[in-house]
């Protein structure tokens, strides 16, 4: 284990890499508060536990830096000792997720335990095994046992890597994670039939997440959903949160966000779907993201979860969309509104935060190598997100919300729809406030001169406002 790890440069010992991989993950399990019991074995020429079960997860870390190489690797044996204490705490608690994090140089030099048997008991156990390899070896067994148990089995092939690796949500906890499908244990029959299981599906690189349910459900405009939500209040009963939801919506719906859609489900009130157009004169300018937000049980004690479904290049927002911003957490109050979190979300795309990141790759790109962090941001906006907003709209709306009658002066000549931020020019001409800026844009030399001639018309908005209120009530 004192042999470097890493296929490149990285001049790292294995133990190091293990040492510094099992930080990271108790580091990063803090930051995000889960739930994690772990218990701690070591394996070299024996098999020794470390630390039984603990919550207290610093313990855990002090064990892991007092760890020290000594002579070779009996892995299986190791797999065996696990899956004996994990199989007492399901016994106990038989509702939690069980797990083997196996971080090894890819080695077994001799274990008692065969490989192939102690398979078929992880997977009657439910046990899912994840296996990261720190060294050179490929070790296609030990990989055949993660693909068998449900688990994944990763290579990172720089120390960079390693650590990125265990920012992946999906990575720290199986609750993020859509697991694989596994196989009845009477399949495994010889480890010749874990080999090739590898042979079938390789290294993994990012575990799938588990998206919530309420994604496939059909959406609906804000109109519509209060229309309903109004009338149930009226013909039972009516929860505190239901209230607080109402208002937030209506809120939304009288005066909606200008760079925001806010889609709210058919049949659960509690879950919205967000289209936030990405802000002018940044990478995202061109992209249309669609977000999710869920309302708990505790809400608005607890704030609601908003996640980004698309894929953002950002140092703030995950590989599974999580964000990173103070006011899903120290910043809370039950007092934030949803138009404070979708201005917090929207701002975070204006100004990324990379002493606060959840990406720290990208956040120390974003701080070394500016120009290079925009580019790439840029190019995955226009991978990702190209699809316009009316597109967007269509394909999850349909056909459901008919034509409805709106007065031709609050309606932009530029989106055809009602306004929302409207300004006019020297000449009476009014518009919405993104689509002329963005239609100005195009032609960079009228630009200094048209804002000189572009202020807010106030009365407009108002006449707005007015007439979606009516349509609610």
């Amino acid at each position: 284990m004192n042999e470097t790890c890493y296929d490149s440069d990285d001049n790292m010992s294995r133990l190091d890499a293990v040492k510094q991989l099992f930080d990271n993950f108790a580091t990063r399990s803090m930051a995000y508060n889960f739930h994690h019991v772990i218990g701690l074995v070591k394996f070299d020429s024996s098999v020794k536990t470390l630390h039984t079960f603990t919550e207290t997860l610093e313990t855990f870390k002090e064990h892991v830096h007092n760890l020290e190489a000594n002579g070779c690797t009996v892995l299986y044996d190791a797999l065996k000792r696990g899956m004996s204490q994990l199989k007492q705490v399901g016994e106990q608690f038989p509702d939690c997720r069980l797990r083997i994090i196996c971080l090894t140089d890819g080695n077994d030099d001799g274990s008692m335990t065969e490989p192939d048997a102690v398979t078929t008991k992880l997977m009657s156990l439910n046990i899912v095994v994840d296996a990261i390899v720190v060294g050179k070896v490929d070790n296609n067994v030990l990989r055949g046992i993660s693909n068998a148990t449900g688990g994944c089995c990763f290579k990172p092939e720089t120390s960079k890597a390693g650590l990125k690796l265990f920012e992946m949500e999906t990575v720290l906890s199986l609750e993020m994670r859509k697991l694989k499908k596994k196989l009845d244990p009477s399949y495994i029959r010889s480890e010749n039939i874990l080999v090739a299981l590898f042979a079938n599906r390789g290294y993994d690189e990012k575990p799938e997440v588990a998206l919530p349910s309420g994604l496939n459900d059909k959406v609906t405009g804000t109109e519509n959903a209060l229309k309903k939500k109004i009338q149930e209040s009226k013909s039972g009963r009516f929860l505190e949160k239901d209230k607080r939801l109402l208002e937030e919506l209506k809120s939304l719906h009288c005066d909606p966000h200008p760079f925001c859609t806010v889609l709210p489900s058919e049949s659960d009130f509690t879950f919205w779907k967000i289209l936030m157009q990405g802000p002018p004169d940044t990478p995202y300018e061109d992209g249309v993201f669609e977000l999710y937000c869920q309302f708990g049980a505790d809400y608005p004690v607890k704030p609601p979860l908003v996640r980004f479904v698309t894929p953002v290049y950002h140092c703030n927002i995950n590989s599974v969309g999580r964000i990173c911003h103070n006011i899903f957490d120290r910043s809370y109050n039950a007092h934030i509104t949803m138009r404070d979190i979708l201005d917090a979300v929207y701002g975070l795309l204006i100004v990324p935060e990379p002493q606060d990141p959840l990406d720290s790759i990208l956040a120390e790109e974003y701080l070394t190598s500016r120009n290079k962090y925009e580019e790439e941001a840029k190019k995955n906006t226009e991978e990702v997100a190209g699809q316009s907003l009316d597109d967007m709209e269509k394909e999850l709306l349909g056909e459901e919300l008919p034509e409805k009658f709106i007065p031709s002066h609050l309606i932009c000549p530029l989106t055809n729809k009602m306004f929302v931020d409207p300004v006019k020019n020297q000449e009476g001409t009014v518009y919405e406030r993104k689509a002329i800026e963005k239609h100005l844009k195009r032609y960079e030399h009228f630009l200094l001169v048209a804002c000189q001639w572009i202020s807010n018309l106030v009365n407009c908005t108002c006449c707005s406002d007015h007439l979606r209120v009516t349509r609610v009530h």
